[in-house]
This record gives structure tokens, C-alpha cells and sequence, in this order.
């Protein structure tokens, strides 16, 4: 069985997947196409397919056929389809201090995590150019607020991170140890511009941490973020 990696889904893989209306028949598609999938993989896609309609753009788009404005794609790896993003007054935690995600650029410093979960130095390596976005509100247990996208990913660990849409009741990591639980999301109905960040080599987790918690960035490269 081989390991999905979302840069090398086709069009027709992706309109496959769209016809599943519940995670056994993702997880069914998947044994049938070759590829490894786990239950809680499957209610995942299952979720974020509901919410989102794949127009014909979009589907190119994900399949390697081009890339959002000033984005640049090797060997066809792309950024996704459903940007995961913040407002731009959204601060994130950097060497010593503080700084608007609007204002990071390529190779600036930030605070992360590396492959083992500790608290690391990385450096931005990519910055998605701002677009236009309906807004939700995510209200935190210790009455941190994020303003983000509704498939912005909240992180706990390596193996558990939750898109904030289906996020209320979950915990997220908090800087420096400890968790943090999500009491409350709800729409804005707003649109804002929003900003997003790729951090880290390889190996590292694209994490970065909003006021004080820890979410994750958006993915362009191998098997991050699967």
C-alpha cells in the first residue's frame, strides 16, 4: 500500500474521492486505489469535502495544474486548494517576541517545532500571497481569540490536529508546554484578507505559534502535513 501524498493526486482522484459521501467509502476508494488510509484520515477528507465545493479551477489546481498568484511549483507540487490562513493583525511568536503575520517575509525567523516536538528556531520558506477569505472566530479556554479561515489546523501533536471548523471541544498545544481547550467557533460572516506561512526544512513540523498557540502552517512539499 503506498502512502497518500497530496501532490501526486490527479483530478480524477480527487473527483473520485468527492463521490465518497462517508469515511468507510473513502477508506474503501483507497484500498481499491493502492493507497494507505487510516479512519481518521478518512473523517477528515469526509469533513472538509462537505464543506467545500471543488470548482473546475480548484480541481486543476490541486492536481499540480497552477498555483495561486506569484506562487511558484516544482515539479508540481503546489500549494492546496483550501488555504488554511490568518487575519494579518494575527500575531506570531518569533525570537524575543511578537510579529504580525503580514509582516513575515521569506526568511524570516520563527519560532517552531522540529521533528521531535521541541521548540526550535526555523525560518519561513514560503509566504502564500494574501487573498480574501470568510473569517470564523475560535475562542480558546484561557480567552485566546483567533480570526482564521475555517480550515485553519490547530495543532497538539504530530499525529493529532483538527481543522477549527470541527474544533470546538478539541485542545490545541500551548508555547511552552500545556494544552488548551476550543470552547466556542463561530462564523463572522466576513470576508478579510489573510496571510499563511510555510516554516521549517523537511523533516520539521510546519507549525507556528498564534498568540501563544500552536497551528499549522500550509504544505507544498512530499508527504508534510498527511
Amino acid at each position: 500500500m503506498t502512502k497518500i501524498i497530496k501532490s501526486d493526486l490527479t483530478k480524477e482522484m480527487i473527483e473520485k474521492a468527492m463521490q465518497c459521501k462517508t469515511a468507510d467509502e473513502l477508506l474503501e476508494l483507497a484500498e481499491a486505489e493502492g493507497y494507505e488510509m487510516t479512519r481518521e484520515e478518512a473523517e477528515a477528507y469526509i469533513a472538509e469535502l462537505a464543506d467545500f465545493e471543488l470548482e473546475e479551477e480548484v480541481l486543476e489546481r490541486a492536481a499540480g495544474g497552477s498555483c495561486y498568484t506569484n506562487m511558484t511549483c516544482d515539479d508540481n507540487e503546489c500549494n492546496p486548494a483550501h488555504p488554511h490562513c490568518f487575519t494579518g493583525d494575527s500575531e506570531v511568536a518569533v525570537p524575543g517576541g511578537m510579529k504580525h503575520i503580514k509582516d513575515l517575509q521569506v526568511g524570516d525567523k520563527v519560532m517552531t517545532l522540529d521533528s521531535k516536538g521541541n521548540e526550535i528556531v526555523g525560518k519561513i520558506t514560503e509566504v502564500m500571497p494574501p487573498q480574501e477569505e470568510e473569517i470564523v472566530e475560535v475562542l480558546f479556554s484561557d480567552g485566546t481569540l483567533w480570526r482564521a479561515t475555517a480550515s485553519q489546523t490547530l495543532y497538539l501533536d504530530h499525529e493529532r490536529q483538527y481543522m477549527v471548523k470541527d474544533a470546538k471541544g478539541k485542545e490545541a498545544l500551548l508555547r511552552g508546554g500545556g494544552n488548551v481547550t476550543v470552547t466556542d467557533v463561530k462564523s463572522t460572516g466576513r470576508r478579510e484578507t489573510v496571510y499563511d506561512v510555510l516554516v521549517g526544512e523537511e523533516d520539521d513540523e510546519d507549525v507556528i505559534f498564534v498568540a501563544g498557540i500552536a497551528a499549522e502552517g500550509y504544505f507544498t512539499k512530499g508527504e508534510r502535513g498527511l
